[in-house]
């Protein structure tokens, strides 16, 4: 285990954290900042997945066969590049909120 030290000011506000102990409140804190970055993965996600009509590994699929129209053109483009590192987020924050629940 390791101490850290916290400013007055920081233990105050810690006070209204869910939790007993400082160590439940931080991991409180890294929950719901989890939780708070794959819903913002999962909206983006949504965006592309409403824009094309499918999920990203038909879309990848289709892409690969050719079968995207405009496929080739700046905005396609960006948007798979984009839509693949969201999903490759989404992935991180549900790893990361599955080692703060173990």
């Amino acid at each position: 285990m390791k101490a850290i030290n916290l400013s007055e000011k920081v233990y105050d506000k810690l006070k209204i954290i869910e939790g007993k102990e400082i160590d439940e409140k931080i991991f409180h804190l890294l929950e719901t900042n989890a939780l708070l970055r794959l819903k913002e993965c999962e909206e983006q996600i949504f965006r592309f997945e409403a824009r094309y009509g499918m999920d990203y590994k038909d879309f990848k699929t289709a892409w690969e066969k050719g079968a995207i129209k405009r496929k080739r053109s700046h905005p396609v483009e960006r948007d798979f590049m984009e839509w693949e590192g969201f999903e490759s987020e989404r992935k991180k924050w549900l790893n990361t909120l599955k080692e703060i629940k173990d």
